[in-house]
């Protein structure tokens, strides 16, 4: 079965974009690679500045010129989850961010509210003592 509709991706920001669903896979316009992960999609490949990835010639990662979102985070080293019932994919970091972070022990940056609301990102307090407080009630 497939259906279209809007796709949540969940990465370094939220972004919203139009795609098909099939068997509960997303496939997503090629424009939308490069919004989401900076990668453009050309006669080449995935590219990104001078670097590019031959896209595979199998089935399963295009359909009806859509690409399979999964397959493509996969090639560029992004782990992926994908629920199809809330119409929403999580985007994990790069492997080689993540393989980075392990070998010299420096947490990857990123930003989560204050109290206020406002934005902070973990290097905003770099060279201080920081503590990270998480609570779920699950």
């Amino acid at each position: 079965m497939q259906t279209t509709h809007d796709i949540t991706v969940l990465a370094d920001s939220v972004i919203s974009v139009s795609g098909k669903w099939r068997d509960g896979v997303p496939y997503i316009n090629a424009g939308d690679v490069e919004l989401i992960f900076g990668w453009e999609v050309k006669s080449e490949g995935l590219c990104k500045d001078d670097a590019c990835i031959p896209l595979p010639n199998q089935r399963g990662i295009a359909d009806e010129g859509r690409l399979h979102l999964g397959q493509v985070a996969k090639l560029i080293g992004h782990p992926t989850l994908i629920d199809s019932e809330t119409q929403t994919v999580v985007i994990g970091q790069p492997s080689a961010v993540r393989s980075s972070a392990l070998k010299d022990r420096i947490a990857p940056d990123f930003k989560l509210p204050d109290i206020d609301g406002i934005d902070r990102a973990l290097s905003d307090w770099a060279g201080k003592k920081r503590l990270l407080v998480a609570f779920s009630s699950w």
